[in-house]
């Protein structure tokens, strides 16, 4: 509780006047303007004002309960009702503290306040989340574009701030398209793009993302347009690229920026046991990754050029978001070149060479 003394805002309030009079005095005083004309003036006297917890914005309450020497938290990710949280070292003795506050000021849309513990560290992309405060349901929905999923921060991969790069991805596909996406989660641009796309071949190595993939696919009525699959990312396009599918895949996405430029291997001859025609379609490949390095283009086009054993000549890389000081979150898009769709095995080579 605050108490601000209308003397110190060098001010009076007339105190007769009737209640919403009155609240539009105090505003007046509080944001330092003007006091509303054609007011009934009965007695001039002089009050204190009392500005109770509900009164004061969440940053407002952080700055007063925190030290001085400790950041406030200004901002948070929002998972459905879940608020997530990414605390520094020097705030983590006041967590409850701050997730209580964030709680109260964002209640009823924020329901549940939790803590990053750790990095992404495991295959299944999922992360080590402390609940704060709040219930400690994980289980939400999520409405992205127009768009419901059904998301466990528990089980499955999610991450809010990538919303408009994946809209941005799905606008550059058409109504004609087969998308492969190799490393789905739970389905934000596999749902997304089967509104707009011919057919998605969707994938993940979490069987829990798989889940929720399939209940998604659902929930949004798309199941006549997508296949899910819970294979390794290797193994998923092996596999696709070399059975007869009714619908030749013409966009592949590799969203997994940690690893996914160590998969492009996979696409290395997997066209050898078809004629190599000129008219042959070969599929345009959307794949994210990061790096720390001066010229980030630069370093992400040589990596990929390094895992195809080829040089990638027309690519264009896109700058997503600058996720640490430093380090970008790059996509890069080219046409899978020829010479590595159609490669042969370096036996094979060496047999023809010999006969």
């Amino acid at each position: 509780m605050k108490s601000l003394s209308i003397s110190e805002k060098r001010a009076s309030i007339y105190c007769s006047i009737g209640v919403t009079s009155a609240q539009r005095v105090c505003t007046a005083v509080l944001k330092g303007g003007d006091m509303p004309c054609k007011l009934p003036v009965c007695e001039l006297i002089q009050c204190q004002l009392t500005l109770f917890y509900n009164y004061w914005h969440m940053n407002e309450v952080l700055e007063t309960l925190l030290p001085e020497s400790i950041v406030v938290p200004t901002g948070f990710e929002t998972v459905g009702h879940i608020a997530h949280l990414n605390l520094g070292e020097e705030q983590l003795p006041y967590k409850k503290l701050i997730a209580q506050v964030v709680l109260d000021k964002n209640w009823p849309k924020i329901q549940t306040v939790v803590n990053k513990i750790d990095a992404i560290q495991n295959d299944y992309r999922t992360m080590q989340l402390e609940i704060l405060a709040g219930n400690h349901s994980l289980v939400t929905t999520v409405v992205e574009n127009g768009i419901k999923f059904l998301v466990d921060l528990a089980k499955v991969y999610w991450n809010s701030r990538l919303a408009t790069e994946r809209q941005r991805l799905v606008r550059s596909f058409t109504s004609s398209d087969v998308v492969c996406d190799v490393f789905s989660g739970v389905g934000p641009i596999t749902i997304s793009a089967a509104k707009k796309v011919k057919y998605v071949y969707a994938n993940d190595l979490n069987p829990h993302a798989v889940e929720y993939l399939e209940r998604n696919v659902v929930l949004n009525k798309l199941d006549r347009k997508i296949e899910a699959f819970n294979m390794d990312g290797r193994r998923f396009i092996e596999s696709l690229f070399s059975s007869q599918r009714s619908y030749p895949i013409t966009q592949v996405i590799m969203n997994l920026p940690n690893e996914a430029v160590e998969f492009l291997d996979a696409f290395r001859g997997i066209f050898r046991r078809r004629a190599r025609a000129d008219s042959c379609s070969l599929p345009r490949i959307h794949i994210y990754g990061f790096s720390k390095a001066l010229n980030p283009e630069f370093d992400f086009h040589e990596r990929i050029n390094m895992a195809l054993c080829e040089t990638v000549i027309d690519i264009k890389i896109y700058r997503v978001r600058l996720v640490a000081p430093g380090k970008w979150m790059l996509c890069a898009s080219f046409i899978l070149p020829k010479n590595v769709a159609f490669e042969q095995p370096s036996w094979e080579g060496e047999a023809k060479e010999q006969v």
